[in-house]
């Protein structure tokens, strides 16, 4: 069964839809079906998701369905969180490293993305609370009362706000090249920046009416993003991480970043208001950091780490989407985190 949307015919770049999402996901039913995770990209010598049975799920959350993938195994379980402009298939080449370790493992996309329900435009508003609710509704709904929730880049916060809000069923947190509240060493990619200002708005959606220009943006953001990297890690994004963010849009991901970018700025000042709570968090956290992400940088990586009292950073020589970069690396950090 392949479960991975193939990339469109067309140029998906060139065709950002941002106005049309993929229409209603219908429930497949109430039992769970057998499957095998998609295929990725080949440019790896490593083991990939694609030969590992797991168990899909539709759960619904508010009257609307979330795609999730479970790995049997033993607990406590690692939840994995994807961020945006991507979905659960940026970890498909981690599962295989935590599931051979005999490691139950949950993936899911939030709803707007990847296989979960996608909304008609103006419909749902797509925010940070709703996708806490949705990481509650997944371990609610499979039954996981203690796990390790595992958030990369937007999907932190909603890891990190889901542990503050429910100490008990956390074992340990686990962010990655993510943020949390305000401070002098945050800074995001342009592009999020553009669709996060409200003051560009207007600029936002010259872009998106756009699909030459809106192309020629995200050309100079991948930029952005490589900009550190050495060419194995160029041809991992080029050739791995690129074909699941324009499948994502090619599916009507484009309302659920736009909203949820729109709401970047109130996210953030949300965190910093919950830093006292964050201040009494007693589980470990645990940072694993890509060294090279011109971003969400090391400095960034540290002023996470003040904010938590038992925090470790585990640096990694790999760019923003980390898990891609070193995959083996990082299932072995996240192995070991608990220890």
């Amino acid at each position: 069964m392949t479960l991975r949307p193939t990339s469109p015919s067309f140029n998906s770049r060139r065709e950002f839809l941002f106005t049309a999402a993929a229409g209603g996901v219908a429930l497949a039913g109430a039992a769970p079906a057998l499957g095998f995770a998609s295929e990725s990209a080949t440019h790896s010598n490593a083991p990939i998701a694609s030969a590992v049975p797991f168990v899909e799920h539709r759960i619904l959350h508010d009257g609307h369905m979330i795609y999730a993938q479970e790995y049997p195994g033993r607990g406590p379980a690692y939840v994995l969180l994807h961020g945006f402009p991507d979905n659960l298939h940026i970890y498909d080449y981690v599962v295989p490293y935590l599931t051979a370790a005999g490691r139950r493992v949950v993936v899911f996309d939030f709803l707007g993305f990847g296989q979960s329900e996608k909304m008609a435009p103006g419909s749902y508003q797509y925010n940070f609370d709703q996708q806490v609710g949705d990481l509650s509704a997944v371990v609610d709904a499979l039954k996981i009362e203690k796990f390790i929730p595992v958030g990369h880049d937007s999907g932190g916060p909603c890891a990190a706000n889901y542990a503050l809000d429910n100490p008990g069923r956390v074992a340990w947190l686990c962010l990655m090249n993510t943020y949390y509240a305000d401070s002098p060493t945050l800074r995001f990619p342009e592009l999020i920046e553009l669709f996060g200002d409200p003051s560009l708005k207007a600029l936002a959606r010259a872009f998106t009416a756009s699909p030459d220009k809106m192309a020629w943006l995200l050309k100079f953001q991948n930029q952005g993003f490589q900009v550190n990297m050495p060419p194995n890690l160029r041809e991992r994004f080029d050739g791995i991480l690129q074909p699941i963010i324009d499948a994502n849009f090619a599916g009507g991901a484009g309302p659920a970043f736009t909203q949820m970018t729109s709401h970047l700025r109130e996210s953030v000042a949300y965190n910093t208001k919950r830093l006292p709570e964050a201040g009494r968090f007693t589980p470990k956290v645990n940072l694993i950091w890509g060294v090279l992400d011109p971003y969400l940088t090391p400095g960034a990586a540290d002023a996470i780490a003040s904010i938590f009292p038992h925090t470790t950073v585990k640096p990694v020589q790999t760019g923003h989407w980390l898990m891609i970069d070193a995959p083996e690396e990082v299932a072995n950090l996240l192995l070991a985190g608990g220890a």
